[in-house]
């Protein structure tokens, strides 16, 4: 046996240097991944991004719901631990008690004065089902700390997304109102051509339609742009809507590591998912359903409470005809139980109840954190497509631009009209605004994915109140 054991340490040495090594290797991995993050969202790209975030974790009205979530939340762990506390209560009175024997009504006795009744109860063993409660009511706020952790993620892709489609719209609305300018200087020259007799009236009219067309697009694209602007404030908590000049002309190019994207997705589905917001709200409801099943198991047992009282009451003697009363004082100090033996098998289906909401919550726990892995390999696949995507916008825009300058060349040999720059100088704005399209879908998508695998950037530091309940 030692023979054996001689031969194996050596080769168990290095599996746990080759297991350190590997870990030591994860964690360089992570963190590096975590460093590519840094300066990758939009709030980065568009600097007047970031304050309008801030202004919507603050004043959005779906956070502002779930803050009130949150305070409901706080002031039930409030009530639940009340039970476990001791109850005081009592009573007073001033009173004049006067009595006298039916058969002898002139045999009369009177007490009077100020009569009370003082009592403490305190809860001493209830088979934890009172410690169970004040665990759910906590459980329950973490579960609204988490929701509201996982309602302002949301509400930040929502506001970058919305932020990153108003300067796509702004984009197109710029490359429709120069292809209008553009429409109506032909116009105008097609309308001097039809005064001097060179072109048929059928073109003039053609021409006046497609100008109709085109304002009517121009007159369209505007006003969506200016009612998206007022849902946008509304989102952020804005008064009135957000300026038309507070929208950026340009998103800057984005950078994308498929290596950091691997391993941000790889480190959530090794851990199964366990450190997204999705897992700990569903993991906290498992167990609070727990907490419920335990306390419903014990709802039969005899529960145990101490007491104290204090007193002056009215006492009434009668001795043959004679009757005689006077006040009384009580101090009694006493441990009783209280046993509800049968309850018409109501404890029964309280149980199975809370067992089905047990494994009703534990598939609800698997069937989102499938969905949401899923999703999680989705959107790392289609960042890499949206990438390939921005890089092609690009190269089209660049097209564009040296387009316009192989027309100023030939306009300055005389080879083409001056139009021909204008209709340049559109397809330029056009390809631009297919470009931006192109940035900011992988922006908002990259943004999604970060927050799924990393966390939200702007809730790195969660209040005290959002640390785990111990088991």
């Amino acid at each position: 046996r030692r023979h054996h054991m001689a031969k194996l340490r050596p080769i168990l040495v290095a599996a746990v240097r080759l297991t350190a090594g590997l870990i030591a290797g994860i964690e360089a991995l992570q963190a590096a991944a975590v460093e590519g993050v840094q300066g990758s969202l939009p709030e980065d790209q568009l600097p007047g991004l970031r304050p309008i975030l801030q202004r919507a974790l603050q004043q959005s009205p779906q956070l502002i719901a779930a803050e009130f979530d949150r305070i409901l939340a706080e002031l039930r762990v409030t009530s639940a631990d009340a039970a476990r506390l001791p109850s005081v209560g009592g009573n007073l009175n001033l009173a004049t008690n006067q009595t006298a024997i039916s058969s002898n009504t002139s045999s009369q006795t009177r007490d009077s004065g100020f009569f009370y009744n003082i009592g403490v109860t305190q809860p001493l063993f209830h088979w934890r089902a009172l410690q169970n409660q004040s665990a759910s009511a906590r459980l329950n706020r973490l579960v609204a700390d988490k929701s509201y952790d996982r309602a302002a993620r949301d509400v930040a892709l929502l506001v970058r997304k919305a932020y990153l489609a108003l300067v796509v719209e702004n984009a197109r609305l710029r490359a429709a109102r120069d292809g209008l300018a553009v429409l109506r200087e032909d116009l105008a020259v097609t309308a001097e051509k039809r005064e001097r007799g060179l072109v048929a009236a059928a073109a003039l009219e053609g021409d006046r339609l497609r100008e109709r067309e085109v304002r009517l697009e121009v007159a369209r694209l505007e006003s969506e742009f200016e009612a998206n602007r007022k849902r946008f404030a509304r989102l952020v908590g804005l008064p009135g809507a957000l300026a038309e000049t507070d929208v950026p002309d340009n998103i800057p190019a984005p950078r994308f590591s498929a290596e950091v994207a691997g391993v941000l997705a790889a480190t959530v589905l090794r851990d199964n998912a366990r450190s997204t917001l999705e897992f700990e709200i569903a993991e906290l409801r498992i167990r609070d359903a727990q907490l419920r099943i335990n306390s419903e198991k014990v709802r039969l047992y005899p529960k145990f409470f101490a007491s104290a009282g204090l007193s002056l009451e009215n006492s009434t003697n009668v001795n043959g005809n004679t009757v005689s009363q006077q006040g009384i004082q009580r101090r009694n100090v006493s441990v009783y139980a209280q046993w509800n033996i049968f309850d018409g098998f109501a404890t029964r289906a309280a149980i199975r109840e809370a067992q089905a909401s047990k494994r009703v919550q534990e598939r609800l726990q698997q069937a989102e954190i499938d969905g949401l892995l899923q999703n999680i390999q989705i959107l790392e696949r289609m960042l890499r497509d949206d990438a390939e995507q921005v890089e092609l916008a690009g190269i089209r825009h660049g097209l564009a631009i040296e387009a316009r300058k192989a027309a100023v060349r030939e306009a300055g040999l005389g080879n083409v009209p001056k139009s021909e720059l204008a209709r340049a100088g559109t397809a330029i704005l056009q390809a631009e605004a297919r470009s931006l399209e192109a940035r900011a879908q992988f922006l908002g998508r990259w943004g999604e994915f970060v927050s799924l695998t990393a966390g939200e950037p702007l809730l790195t530091k969660p209040p005290p109140s959002h640390a785990s309940e111990s088991k």
